[in-house]
């Protein structure tokens, strides 16, 4: 009997690949999101049922949950630019909203895509350890938190969670977190390191993130219903190559071709002026009614350390397409520059266009 996966968050960067994923090997697929991704109009995709909804909504995935066995709830809000409020709208009240509705039609298994952005900035260059303390600090961080929160208690319900807390995902299709930087290094407004110190953070190519999420939820040993422990049914996503930010963008900009403005200096930034000019374009932006090239806590993300690590991951026998950060970030650079960068103009047809 083919099995029944519910996919939100279909039409956005993560959701796209696992929409994809889970159709090509041959499951019963349910994609929502608030509009139709075009990529499913393909051939490919023809078994794909398509149930638009808006999570903030109470009840609105209800139809759609019927005979579904395992939900993989990619949708969220992910933005250093939005009000708190939205935040919590979407990534918290969203899932309580679907945690409920899973709980009342029968779902088994939930599989919730987090954030390693939860442990905060105090850890510095340790590798946070999924049993290690979220220290949230920034506005979404803190919602995903709450996020995680609300998934335990369902879990204690006897709804089976399996948390995931994904390092920076890249991979073509991207165009925001690692993405933007790579964009503002071939625009030339990334001219230096930033930061004085050294600072490690960890990453994953999109497709590992997707393969980890199927391989995990498909182990028995991944799932504990009932445990009132966050960190029992969490697993930490990361590569096998913790990367220090300053090394990490000079090798970025050595495969970056025509850099605007600029350029690319070997000279260290101190993060303090790029917090200060953070600040500035955060308020043209909300002056003009824009989205800003970067914001103040995308700025905190590059200057501090925040690296994950995988060992529970690589306990499970898990092994990635992109061990090695620069591998896949080679790779997807070389996609950025022969699609000229069309991404960033046109995210969602663009992104669409790598699948089916």
């Amino acid at each position: 009997m083919i099995r029944r996966y519910l996919v939100t968050g279909a039409s956005g960067f993560v959701g796209t690949y696992l929409v994809a994923d889970l159709a090509q090997r041959g499951y019963d697929v349910v994609a929502t999101s608030r509009r139709r991704p075009g990529y499913l109009d393909r051939e490919a995709f023809a078994r794909v049922r398509f149930a638009p909804a808006d999570i903030r909504i109470p009840g609105a995935l209800d139809a759609a949950l019927e005979g579904v066995e395992r939900v993989y709830h990619v949708a969220a809000l992910f933005d250093f630019f939005a009000r708190e409020r939205d935040l919590l709208r979407t990534n918290v009240e969203g899932t309580r909203n679907l945690l409920t509705a899973s709980a009342r039609a029968g779902v088994k298994e939930f599989v919730l895509f987090g954030s390693g952005a939860i442990y905060g900035k105090e850890y510095e260059n340790r590798l946070a350890r999924e049993e290690d303390p979220p220290r949230p600090t920034d506005a979404y961080a803190r919602s995903k938190w709450e996020q995680e929160r609300a998934a335990v208690e369902a879990n204690r319900g006897g709804l089976a969670v399996l948390t995931l807390r994904p390092g920076a995902i890249y991979g073509p299709g991207s165009v925001y977190g690692d993405a933007r930087a790579l964009y503002l290094l071939k625009k030339g407004l990334l001219f230096g390191k930033p930061g004085m110190a050294a600072v490690v953070s960890s990453h994953v190519h999109v497709r590992d993130v997707v393969r980890a999420a199927t391989w995990l939820a498909d182990r028995r040993e991944s799932w504990l219903p009932g445990s009132n422990d966050p960190s029992a049914f969490v697993y930490n996503l990361a590569d096998r190559s913790p990367a220090l930010t300053h090394e990490l963008l000079a090798a970025a900009a050595r495969e970056v071709r025509d850099k605007g403005l600029l350029g690319f200096w070997n000279l260290r930034i101190p993060a303090w002026s790029l917090k200060l000019s953070a600040h500035v374009v955060e308020a043209c932006a909300r002056l003009l009614r824009i989205r800003p090239l970067f914001e103040v806590d995308s700025i905190d993300y590059i200057t501090c350390g925040h690296g994950l690590a995988n060992g529970r991951l690589l306990a499970s026998g898990f092994e990635f397409d992109y061990p090695d950060l620069m591998d896949g970030l080679r790779a997807t650079i070389r996609w950025y520059e022969e699609t000229g960068w069309s991404v960033f103009r046109e995210p969602e047809q663009v992104l669409w266009g790598l699948v089916g």
